[in-house]
């Protein structure tokens, strides 16, 4: 049997040098996308005893960009060498060029690869995942659709993978606002795995954004007996059913949460930074203590991490948990790194901006972070995460506003914000009476409500 002759459980052709090399990468993948414990481990032993699997080379250089840090830029480049250096196919050849596109921080090439990759391989699944999972980190909601909904035909229930296809384009979905598509996909992916945490964050998603809360509760509370028998993207869940108790008031529950799951040490993850910092904000904001030592593990994390994160959502995170714990020196020099990087890119410029707004914040100048939040307000989306998670930069505006009295502004911001979630003439009926609810919003607890979506 030749290399080429190798086909994976999709048919596609790979070179490696055994059909049991090509069982193990097609498993690796399953456990990628269910996000089950080890795959680093097993990815590593795999190029140990394969080291000429080429695509197993770009998805290890793939997982180290993923992390979103600077330092692992030249593990990713090593591996990137290694692969470059081997006999390969050409949809091997079009990964190589988005990991290389990757490093070179160019999104645009790197998308250009992927979008390739599935115009003539549309169930190559590692190019599906990572070009929509990229896109989401970018901001590109429509475009992330465009991709699931571009291959979708290809994809049937006798696929293997079927159910990582319906929980990513469930996602795509939801985040567009379709969010019928997007609750039969996740609860097809569901019916496939029960356990397939993606495919429960879309669903998460759909009933955050519809406001219904008591089943986002029931979800995720059934989900409870089962998440920490995965990796690190389970705290992300449990911060959503953090944000679903938030909605009820029920503070106390959530800061056992925060304590117990969400973030109950320093991490440096990503997902953990942004989970446990804008969980900390919210929480003020209604005026809960939530006293220094929480805040104190995340810019333990920060410390670490925040002048070396590429992923630029994450930087305004930093800066809030250095700014709220006292470091000043720590927030100027995550600004200065944003500053310099920013020359060379817009997105670490915007998250410069948007960092320096969040310093300004709490830093007792509301004026300076309002104008500053204010003045690139059409573009906070550029930095990619989902509806929810930048409702953050709303609600930063939004007490901004009100430390400054100017109540005006904050009906403005919470007339906006409502606009995220009306997508079609049931949705506006809805929130046109929120609406009319919001111009009666006179004081300050009035306003906080509004920011739980409690406008009843």
């Amino acid at each position: 049997m030749t290399r080429a002759d190798i086909i994976d459980v999709r048919g596609l052709s790979l070179s490696a040098a055994s059909s049991a090399a090509v069982e193990r990468f097609d498993a690796l993948i399953d456990d990628i996308y269910y996000y089950r414990l080890g795959v680093q481990d097993r990815l590593d032993a795999l190029l140990q005893e394969f080291p000429e699997f080429v695509l197993a080379h770009v998805l290890k250089g793939y997982s180290l960009m993923t992390e979103g840090t600077l330092d692992a830029h030249p593990m990713a480049r090593a591996h990137l060498l290694l692969a470059e250096a081997l006999p390969a196919n050409p949809r091997e050849r079009l990964h190589q060029e988005a990991l290389r596109a990757w490093l070179a921080q160019d999104s645009s090439a790197r998308a250009a690869a992927w979008e390739q990759i599935l115009v003539e391989w549309p169930l190559d699944l590692l190019a599906l995942r990572q070009h929509t999972g990229t896109l989401f980190w970018t901001g590109d909601k429509r475009h992330q659709a465009e991709v699931t909904a571009g291959v979708a035909g290809h994809w049937g229930r006798e696929t293997p993978g079927y159910g990582h296809f319906l929980s990513a384009h469930a996602f795509a979905m939801e985040e567009i606002g379709l969010y019928v598509v997007a609750e039969r996909c996740a609860r097809e992916a569901l019916a496939l795995q029960p356990q397939d945490l993606w495919a429960l964050h879309g669903l998460a998603h759909v009933f955050e954004m519809q406001d219904r809360v008591r089943e986002g509760i029931d979800l995720l509370s059934d989900a409870a007996r089962f998440l920490n028998d995965y990796n690190l993207f389970r705290g992300h869940l449990w911060w959503h059913l953090s944000l679903f108790k938030f909605a009820q008031a029920r503070y106390d529950e959530v800061l056992d949460l925060f304590d117990r799951e969400v973030y109950p040490k320093s991490s440096t993850f990503y997902l953990d930074v942004q989970n446990g910092a804008s969980l900390l904000a919210r929480l003020e904001f209604q005026g809960v203590d939530v006293g220094l030592a929480r805040w104190e593990r995340l810019a333990q994390a920060s410390l670490r991490n925040a002048t070396q994160s590429t992923l630029w959502f994450t930087s305004m995170h930093h800066v809030m948990a250095l700014a709220r714990s006292g470091r000043v020196s720590a927030v100027q020099s995550t600004l200065d790194y944003l500053s310099s990087v920013g020359t060379g890119s817009t997105q670490a410029a915007l998250a410069h901006d948007l960092a320096l707004a969040g310093a300004a914040f709490y830093q007792d100048k509301p004026r300076e972070a309002l104008e500053w939040m204010l003045a690139v307000r059409q573009r906070h989306g550029e930095l990619g995460a989902s509806h929810v998670q930048q409702d953050l930069y709303d609600q930063i505006m939004v007490m901004a506003a009100l430390q400054l009295g100017d109540l005006p502004r904050v009906r403005q911001l919470l007339k906006a914000r409502l606009t995220t979630r009306i997508w079609d003439a049931a949705t506006w009926q809805a929130y046109e009476g929120r609406s009319r609810r919001v111009d009666e919003v006179h004081d300050a607890a009035a306003a906080r409500a509004a920011l739980r979506w409690d406008m009843n």
